[in-house]
């Protein structure tokens, strides 16, 4: 699964002991794409020819006659050789005492020598993205960016900058530069660049970094801690820097106490396992033991293995277990993505942030499979002017071209539901505002998912009842 969000909620949902996970979201760093006019040099290889006129050179050979005879090529290919290296300061055509002309290495001749290149320092464009949240430049390039329109539509938060003005020459040092350079270049074996001075900013277009914050909650709910993940890493610059702005204030989130998922029967309360035991087998599930890992030192990696396949095999046998918050967008994909026979949803606010083009894809695409039913219900009691509604229009219209799908208001208060098939997540998750809630009030909520059919079939015959009745007037 390629959810950043889902990724980085699962590696560090356990980051700081004593705190749980209670918001796992979207947020657009924001960035600076600068063109930068500067005065760089370039390391290039010398060309052959060039190479020996200089280990020639060095070795005592002056006479460019001499140089073409000892080479067995034509003076004017030589001369030319010379003629470039006379460019690149590494040699110098001097006067003889027999009126001819003679050529000597400089100090730069006799370093490439040694080294088989050249500098040439020139005036050329470097584009460079620049962290306003950091303010500093940054490794990453265009592709690596969005617009502030597309942030927005896709529901993320816009973390503040540093500062408001625009990034002067001052900011971007030729160290800061060089350091990026060099590691880009050790990446990918680039000729090597030295930036040595910076002249001008000419364009700085502003865009935003796709990243993600995390927000946890101490047991005591008295205290917030928050990360940053940029490109799958924590990120302790990022971090710092936001709390050197204002912290989670700057954001607008608000972190409320989890509804809790509605109540289960007693049966099922008792089957129930717990969240200690779930983290422990998705754990394992998902991270082999290290080889260097003491508690598992005399395992052999096909054991390890062997043991994630086990894990994996467990939770997915059992009837009953704890689902954490990290999970439920997992789980709201894979009921997409594996749905057969039935697929209902109920939850208050629809969004245009999480009903994207890609959701209605993968819902189009499930309700080509010919023996499934599906049914949406959307309300449950709640303000309907936190509804976008773009996003209710789109899933109507879809219901209008499917019979098998059926999408309604719910007036009354009902709590909020996943099934898919057998299985039935029972939950406070909003499973179809999780972006962009337009309260921006979060919840550490956990849920249970429950196999037991008996049980699922109670709560799916109630719910497309429920649905059903009230979806009447919209296929009208």
């Amino acid at each position: 699964m390629a959810d950043a969000t889902v990724i980085a909620a699962r590696r560090y949902s356990e980051q700081h002991p004593g705190y749980e996970l209670a918001y796992a979201g979207e947020v657009a760093v924001p960035v600076s794409l600068l063109t930068l006019d500067v005065l760089a040099q370039e390391r290039k290889p010398l060309p052959l020819v060039d190479e020996f006129v200089l280990r020639l050179a060095g070795y005592g050979i002056h006479k460019i006659d001499n140089m073409a005879a000892i080479l067995g090529i034509d003076t004017p290919t030589v001369s030319d050789a010379v003629a470039r290296q006379l460019s690149a300061e590494t040699v110098e055509y001097r006067p003889d005492s027999l009126g001819g002309h003679k050529v000597l290495l400089s100090y730069s001749g006799k370093r490439a020598v040694e080294e088989l290149s050249t500098t040439t320092p020139q005036r050329t464009e470097h584009q460079r993205a620049f962290d306003r949240l950091l303010w500093k430049p940054i490794p990453h390039g265009r592709s690596d960016l969005i617009t502030r329109a597309d942030a927005e539509a896709q529901g993320m938060l816009l973390l503040p900058s540093a500062r408001t003005g625009d990034v002067a020459t001052g900011d971007v040092t030729p160290r800061m530069l060089n350091l990026l350079l060099e590691q880009a270049q050790h990446d990918d074996g680039r000729p090597a660049v030295e930036v040595l001075s910076v002249e001008a900013v000419t364009r700085q277009p502003r865009l935003y970094l796709p990243a993600v914050l995390l927000v946890y909650v101490s047991d005591t709910a008295d205290d917030q801690r928050f990360n940053i993940i940029v490109d799958d890493t924590l990120s302790e610059p990022h971090d710092s820097a936001l709390h050197h702005v204002g912290g989670l204030e700057r954001t607008r989130i608000q972190i409320a106490p989890a509804v809790g998922e509605p109540d289960l029967p007693a049966p099922l309360r008792k089957q129930r396992a717990p969240y200690d035991v779930v983290r422990g087998l998705q754990r394992r599930a998902d991270n082999p033991p290290p080889a260097d890992d003491l508690a598992h030192a005399h395992t052999s990696p096909g054991a390890r293995q062997h043991d994630s396949v086990t894990a994996r095999a467990e939770l997915d046998t059992m009837t009953v277990r704890c689902v954490p918050l990290f999970e439920h967008r997992e789980l709201l994909t894979t009921a997409l993505e594996t749905a057969r026979n039935r697929f209902l949803l109920a939850a208050p606010w629809v969004r245009d942030a999480v009903i994207t083009d890609d959701f209605m894809a993968k819902l189009e695409m499930m309700l080509r499979r010919s023996d499934l039913t599906a049914h949406i219900g959307y309300g449950l009691g709640q303000d309907i002017a936190h509804n976008d509604r773009d996003a209710v229009t789109r899933l109507c219209r879809l219901a209008r071209r499917y019979d098998r799908l059926t999408v309604a208001h719910i007036p009354e208060p009902q709590p909020n539901i996943l099934i898919f098939d057998d299985t039935w997540v029972n939950s406070g998750f909003d499973w179809l505002s999780f972006r962009d809630q337009p309260t921006r009030t979060y919840r550490p909520e956990e849920g249970t998912l429950v196999r037991e059919k008996t049980h699922v079939d109670e709560q799916y015959n109630r719910y497309a009842e429920l649905i059903a009745r009230a979806g009447t007037p919209t296929r009208r």
